[in-house]
């Protein structure tokens, strides 16, 4: 799996929702496909970033990646 840095998914979601790019655009100026910018965007709305309100911010918290679940990897005793 791919990671994206917090800059470049807020980059995604303030080209998306407030410049209104289409996702080919975006994809040449981030390098982020079509569906991942989807994603982005789809949770920043879930985690409340909200494109009408001005001033218009994307917080970490609408970007940051969520805590992954399952069983911890293995630590290599040394």
């Amino acid at each position: 799996m791919v990671y994206y840095d917090l800059a470049t998914r807020a980059q995604a979601v303030t080209l998306k929702l407030i410049v209104r790019l289409e996702n080919s655009q975006i994809e040449a100026i981030t390098g982020l496909k079509p569906r991942t910018v989807n994603k982005i965007c789809d949770r920043a709305i879930e985690r409340g970033f909200d494109p009408q309100r001005v001033p218009t911010l994307v917080l970490d918290e609408h970007v940051r990646d969520m805590p992954k679940t399952g069983r911890p990897s293995k630590q290599a005793d040394h």
